[in-house]
């Protein structure tokens, strides 16, 4: 039964886990935007997320249709809905928010109020419940099985997909004209994806390497999904869970792009889904490439390993028509969002973590319509939010607690204060995150998302 899983098990998750986290976003750095409050609507997002028993009461329905593993599996193909950067978020962005929560319950005990429960029982069953339907995922969707990566790969494609894909390969080794409209055309997609989904990275996905057969030049993939046409998907218009219109709309609704390369000193991926390769520019290393589109079957059909749905192959020519399409969305896009008000931009956000992730799994669950999803444009508006599932006046204090400043405790230690200063500058940023700047060995004893509290 999900859930049924030892406290022990559960401390050993949040450390590991929270391990690579750290690892992770101090890779990264921390996120700033000119156009949208990113660290303030993350926060948000991840509040509701547990604090409201969002991402629980929503896979709970999930999982009484399809397993996690069954989930997982279904998602072994190009340009799914879900892939490791959804899996690993659906427990990041849980922990997230349970940090969150937990800091305020002890920061309100070391103020002096008393019947604080840090972490009630109830909060607790969930908490397994989650980690338990999170760690039956990426096993049963990477090719060597791991929770988490450990060999910074993102492979899990079988050897015969790989292989059906070689007749689609175009060799352009040399033909500079079309590595310069290729490099152009995904620089041109990048900018638009990031800002279609609030700057969040999760309509673009990188894995591999793979190989063909009797070929030692490595194969990666880049995809970019959810491009707007103004289609329906899966019977559903889709235009109105988005708050903007685009004019001059996508020729596909999603693009994968494959590409073996020569003389490569490093490709390596996190769990995020992202590239880190040497030579960063590749461009000049590309000796192939495949360009497909994935042709949309609602995910409650697709069955693993027989139907996981058709890849369609496209000619040179759409990397012009992409290439417009993007140019004039992104600035289209641009001029749109920039007369938004701070609230519209940053329930966008929020929207974005909180439900692209829970929508795409309740569809390969076909229980999509038992959710609303449009509630955060609702919020943004004034009107009455149509879902029993969240509380509004719980977003309004959310949202005002992020937008103070960050204040540190007097007891930090002076080696900690540079680092922890140069966060509290990004408004929105939640003070458990100072925990990022402690050493090793307290990360080791009191894990960044905290194991589990006693009451």
């Amino acid at each position: 039964m999900l859930g049924d899983i030892s406290d022990e098990e559960v401390n050993e998750l949040i450390v590991m886990f929270s391990k690579s986290v750290v690892e992770n976003i101090l890779t990264r750095g921390v996120v700033e935007s000119k156009i949208f409050p990113v660290n303030h609507y993350l926060g948000v997002a991840c509040y509701i997320l547990y604090d409201q028993s969002y991402q629980y009461n929503i896979l709970k329905e999930v999982a009484s249709k399809i397993s996690p593993e069954e989930l997982a599996r279904r998602s072994k193909s190009l340009g799914p809905g879900l892939n490791q950067l959804a899996f690993y978020s659906t427990c990041m962005l849980y922990l997230h928010g349970r940090a969150q929560v937990i800091h305020d319950n002890l920061s309100k005990i070391k103020a002096g109020e008393t019947n604080i429960v840090v972490e009630p029982e109830t909060k607790k069953k969930e908490t397994k419940f989650i980690l338990d339907f999170w760690k039956r995922l990426s096993p049963n969707y990477l090719n060597d099985e791991t929770l988490i990566l450990k060999n910074k790969r993102i492979t899990y494609l079988s050897d015969d997909y790989i292989e059906n894909l070689k007749g689609n390969m175009i060799s352009i080794e040399n033909n500079k004209d079309i590595i310069k409209q290729l490099k152009q055309t995904i620089a041109h997609l990048t900018i638009y994806s990031f800002l279609s989904r609030a700057e969040c990275r999760m309509s673009i996905s990188e894995n591999g390497p793979y190989y063909f057969e009797d070929n030692t030049e490595p194969l990666i993939f880049k995809e970019f999904l959810e491009l707007h046409t103004c289609e329906e998907m899966f019977e559903l218009d889709m235009t109105g869970n988005m708050p903007y219109k685009i004019t001059n709309i996508a020729p596909v609704q999603n693009v994968i792009f494959g590409m073996t390369l020569k003389d490569m000193n490093k490709i390596e991926f996190n769990d995020w889904c992202t590239l880190f390769a040497d030579p960063t520019d590749f461009s000049s290393n590309i000796t192939s490439i495949g360009i497909w589109t994935r042709e949309l079957s609602h995910p409650k059909d697709l069955r693993y390993p027989d139907y996981l749905g058709e890849l369609k192959p496209l000619s040179l020519n759409i990397l012009e028509e992409l290439s417009k399409f993007a140019k004039s969305a992104t600035k289209e896009l641009y001029i749109d969002i920039s007369k938004w008000n701070f609230t519209k931009r940053l329930l966008f956000g929020s929207h974005i973590y909180v439900n692209s992730l829970l929508s795409v799994c309740a569809q390969y669950a076909g229980i999509e319509d038992n959710f609303n999803w449009t509630w955060p444009f609702d919020y943004a508006s004034g009107k009455p939010l149509k879902t029993d599932l969240i509380d509004k006046e719980k977003i309004d204090f959310y949202i005002d607690k992020l937008g103070k400043k960050v204040k540190t405790s007097e007891d930090e230690k002076e080696a900690e204060k540079v680092q922890i200063a140069a966060l509290e500058k990004y408004e929105g940023v939640h003070p458990f995150m100072t925990r990022l700047f402690r050493s090793r060995r307290a990360q080791k004893l009191d894990p960044f998302y905290y194991k589990l509290q006693d009451e």
